[in-house]
């Protein structure tokens, strides 16, 4: 739900517990953050849903591109304090997020005014790195799902796999854009867990992962957000999307 610099997320999503290190300033915080950036214009704020990792520092910086005050904070139990962002001006908030997977969300907007929520996604943590992965495997995979990528659909050639080793084989069949497929997995309080990816798959190319999966509901998402790999548009807001069943 990630390697990129970009995130993602939740391309809808999810992650929350105890915050730690909590800054609000005009600039980024230490070298170990990644920075994050947030645009708020007239109509909104941008993107719609960032992907971290448990235990990641992070540096929300957000960009005030409107003429008017905007405000940032975290609801639905997401422990960021509302920030005030003056029109024309840069506020950055710096975030630890948190080690257990809970739903993460926060709100940009003009006070008074409209909201545009946020959505984070929560893939793997900052000790993934090192080699463990909760769902990628190198088993042997007991079924292969070929999935096909168009602008803007995604297209399994199945609908539903047998729990355990599962290899996605994702093919990008535009002719210029960028896209991807993230395997979501869908919580029972509805929100989404990103269980592994194939990430910037080129026009006309293919990628494949093998992940170990339980039995459960799932979706089949391309979380390409603007600003990412040339894209102008949100992805998965784009209908990008298509459930899938592990059983």
């Amino acid at each position: 739900m990630p390697s990129r610099n970009f995130r993602r997320s939740a391309r809808g999503l999810f992650a929350l517990g105890v915050v730690a290190g909590l800054v609000v300033g005009c600039s980024g915080g230490g070298s170990a953050r990644r920075t994050v950036a947030i645009v708020a214009t007239r109509d909104a704020c941008s993107p719609a849903r960032i992907v971290v990792k448990a235990g990641e520092r992070v540096a929300f910086e957000i960009k005030n591109e409107s003429s008017g005050d905007r405000e940032f904070e975290g609801i639905e139990g997401t422990k960021i304090e509302e920030t005030l962002v003056p029109a024309g001006r840069t506020r950055t908030i710096n975030y630890t997020v948190p080690e257990s997977e809970q739903s993460l969300k926060v709100k940009c907007y003009v006070p008074g005014g409209p909201t545009t929520l946020i959505e984070i996604v929560v893939s793997g943590s900052v000790t993934d790195e090192g080699g463990r992965r909760p769902f990628k495997t190198t088993k042997s995979p007991n079924a292969t799902v070929n999935v096909h990528l168009d602008s803007f659909v995604v297209k399994p050639d199945v609908t539903s796999a047998p729990a355990g080793p599962i290899k996605f084989i994702a093919t990008n069949d535009h002719g210029t854009h960028v896209h991807e497929i993230a395997v979501l997995r869908i919580r029972d309080d509805g929100s989404l867990q990103n269980a592994g990816e194939i990430e910037d798959i080129d026009p006309r190319r293919s990628g494949d992962v093998v992940l170990d999966l339980p039995k459960g509901k799932y979706r089949l998402a391309c979380l390409i957000v603007p600003g990412e790999a040339g894209s102008t548009v949100d992805h998965y807001q784009s209908g990008m999307h298509v459930d899938f069943e592990v059983r």
